[in-house]
């Protein structure tokens, strides 16, 4: 049985603290001496915290915008080899302070920065906690304590940065279909707003990412349930009609929903796998109808012809439809439909 966290590649982490009241502007901050050594203690830490935010359900994806850019202007010094990763996380934490500055209802509390590799992908995650209960911080040194009862279900003001799409994307790189880099868990809305500011997130989820990152995620979950393909078309169909039903009367397109239809006697099962950074799903779903159709499959049988497949077959031209000729043609037939094919002229 793996260990949590056992397929995180842990590169840097380091914890600071800023003390302050809710109604007062005043920031005591207190930054680590160094960054952490990397033991099993950090290891399980970081697994649990990766874990607690991809179950999140209230995660929304975007980009920096550039209104505020100080955190962006940090990270690429720090990404181009400008600085050490404990001074940009110094430069980092001295940002935070004054973005609390400027809150008055804001609170303080443990900042962390932790950068590691997973499933081959770069990131950085940023999150605030409290030394509460279960988070056990050690004040004199701002070291992790004992962490056997960590409840890190409660973290929910975070941000994590996929380094390596952001790469990417800047970089125009053709290999890559994201347009978003970062994943924000919502938390509050005062709080969500403030944090927003100082890591500088805009919610740039376009609808036709919003439902690709839906698609993959419904087909990934119905492979690993080994669903037949029935089972497959019935759970879109529904899945598509909820969907642009809630589009027709104005309503947000809910994951928590979908998941209920996915799985109904395990409602939450599909919520968590759609979350996982690899597809990335949010909370609110933003529909694209052209792509939700794609959830649909034509089917027709009578006593001489039986026909079915997906309606993005259309789109990708396999399948053409002339309705002047009254003809379809089908292309790129695979191999075992034309051996039979062949079979018929012997």
């Amino acid at each position: 049985m793996k260990k949590i966290g056992e397929n995180l590649k842990i590169k840097n982490i380091i914890i600071h603290q800023l003390l302050k009241e809710a109604g007062n502007k005043e920031v005591n901050a207190k930054s680590a001496t160094q960054i952490l050594n990397i033991s099993d203690r950090e290891r399980l830490f970081l697994g649990k915290i990766d874990e607690s935010y991809y179950k999140k359900s209230e995660i929304i994806h975007g980009i920096f915008s550039g209104d505020f850019p100080k955190f962006k202007e940090l990270l690429l010094e720090y990404i181009e080899g400008k600085n050490s990763f404990y001074d940009f996380s110094i430069d980092v934490m001295e940002h935070y302070k004054e973005t609390l500055e400027d809150t008055i209802a804001a609170t303080g509390g443990y900042m962390i920065l932790c950068e590691y590799t997973k499933l081959k992908k770069d990131l950085l995650l940023v999150l605030m906690i409290n030394n509460k209960e279960g988070f056990v911080i050690n004040e004199a040194d701002l070291s992790l304590g004992n962490i056997r009862n960590l409840e890190l279900h409660k973290v929910d003001i975070a941000c994590s940065i996929n380094l390596t799409d952001w790469k990417a994307i800047e970089n125009e790189d053709l290999t890559t279909d994201r347009k978003t880099y970062l994943s924000f868990v919502k938390g509050l809305k005062d709080i969500s707003l403030y944090f927003m500011k100082f890591i500088d997130v805009d919610n740039k989820n376009t609808s036709i990412e919003s439902t690709n990152r839906l698609l993959k995620a419904i087909d990934e979950f119905a492979r690993k349930e080994g669903w037949d393909i029935d089972r497959k078309i019935q759970r879109k169909d529904e899945v598509c009609l909820y969907c642009l039903n809630r589009m027709n009367e104005k309503r947000e397109i809910l994951l928590s929903d979908i998941s209920a239809i996915m799985d109904p006697d395990n409602p939450k099962n599909f919520q968590n796998l759609a979350t996982e950074d690899e597809f990335g799903v949010s909370s609110v779903i933003s529909g694209n109808k052209a792509k939700l159709r794609q959830l649909k499959r034509i089917a027709y049988k009578d006593d001489n012809l039986r026909l079915e497949f997906d309606t993005n077959l259309f789109l990708n031209k396999t399948i053409i439809y002339d309705e002047n000729k009254n003809k379809l043609t089908i292309k790129n037939i695979p191999d075992l439909l034309k051996q039979q094919i062949k079979k018929l002229n012997d």
